[in-house]
């Protein structure tokens, strides 16, 4: 108790973010869950991987950027259960909003989600961003970490082809990719379709039974005249020659690719 209230002396009261990480974090993984936040009323399907959307979405801001066109055009990949979204809408009320979640259960709730807060005009699909529009399989997990790469509880989807979706449009301000995985393949994929995008915001997933094609990603976006920053997120390994062998993956990265 003394080190709680010593902590709260330096730090402050406790952030809403990190009360809702501690309430996710003794909360049921997997099981669907309503919560509050800021006056909105969220449904979700893992509580724990949605609070720390929130903490980083939200509390960090990760996905802020200057808007110069009171409508900018945001491409978002992989929304899940629109708190992306929302964050967008609240810092820019007249923004054009595409969001892609092949889920279906994840979709259901960020169709709820949208609906139930009163958040209109965005154009949301249940699809999947791949590199062609024949459909694909996607396994789900219950969370955030659906994909096309998981073999189990996999099913068909529809997919659509992200480089057309760029080229139909002149300018996209933000483009947001978390697509557990498949990013490398679908920014190749973009190739100078990337030049119509301002920013890009990209989580590169590492597994570690699957090669590494950081470089190959990197390569693609310094190729289409971006700067990037990188951020490590998810699991830090202290001690990477002990611990690698047993991690699902070795490495995660939130990647900011700006346009000078």
């Amino acid at each position: 108790m003394i080190r709680r209230a010593i902590s709260r002396i330096i730090h402050g009261p406790p952030s809403e973010e990190s009360r809702l990480i501690n309430a996710a974090s003794v909360f049921p993984r997997h099981t669907p869950h309503e919560f509050n936040y800021r006056g909105w009323t969220i449904a979700c399907t893992d509580f724990l991987s949605v609070a720390w959307q929130v903490a980083e979405i939200f509390g960090d801001e990760r996905m802020r950027f200057p808007a110069h066109r009171p409508d900018p055009l945001i491409v978002d990949c992989g929304a899940n259960v629109g708190i992306s979204l929302m964050h967008q809408r609240w810092r820019h009320p007249q923004a054009r909003i595409i969001a892609f979640e092949p889920d279906e259960a994840v979709f259901a709730c960020l169709q709820r989600n949208l609906n139930v807060n009163g958040i209109r005009g965005i154009e949301c699909h249940r699809q999947a961003v791949w590199v062609h529009g024949d459909g694909v399989s996607f396994g789900g997990d219950g969370a955030d970490g659906g994909s096309i790469l998981r073999a189990s509880d996999a099913v068909r989807v529809p997919s659509i082809r992200l480089r057309d979706v760029l080229l139909a449009h002149a300018t996209v301000d933000l483009l947001k990719m978390d697509i557990e995985g498949a990013e490398t393949d679908v920014l190749l994929d973009c190739g100078d379709a990337l030049a119509r995008v301002q920013r890009i915001y990209v989580e590169y997933h590492s597994f570690r039974d699957r090669p590494q094609r950081l470089h190959e990603l990197l390569a693609a976006l310094a190729a289409q005249g971006f700067r990037y920053y990188l951020h490590r997120i998810g699991a830090h390994h202290a001690q990477p020659f002990m611990a690698l062998a047993d991690a699902e993956m070795d490495l995660q990265l939130d990647i900011h690719a700006i346009r000078p």
